[in-house]
């Protein structure tokens, strides 16, 4: 069974997802392939950034076992985690990386905190 995560924006928006995604500026350029659970069923997370550092495409994300991971999709400015307790580190493009609740996810001016509802 799924478990709902809450995404709260740097930008003030607010996301409880129970599946997988993509975020960017433009993030329905980007064609859902094996990266993703459920490529039949993909949330578009539309952020604004006027100075693009965002890129179209930016980041996916999902679940597995209800664990939360991110993966960057080879963006231009890349994505961190900010561990609670343990630093920042920068994802390998196109590689899955778990985000534990509590944890903060950057990517170019855009960051997210997560929770575990």
């Amino acid at each position: 069974m799924a478990v709902t995560f809450v995404l709260d924006f740097s930008d003030g928006q607010h996301l409880e997802t129970s599946g997988n995604g993509v975020i960017g500026r433009n993030p329905a350029v980007h064609t859902p392939g094996t990266e993703l659970e459920d490529p039949g069923h993909v949330e578009l997370i539309t952020v604004e950034d006027d100075a693009k550092s965002v890129s179209r495409a930016h980041l996916a994300f999902g679940q597995f076992d209800g664990v939360f991971w991110v993966m960057d999709l080879g963006s231009a400015n890349g994505t961190t985690i900010t561990y609670p307790g343990d630093g920042t580190f920068a994802c390998d493009p196109k590689t899955r990386h778990e985000v534990d609740p509590g944890s903060v996810v950057r990517f170019g001016s855009v960051s997210f905190a997560l929770t575990r509802r």
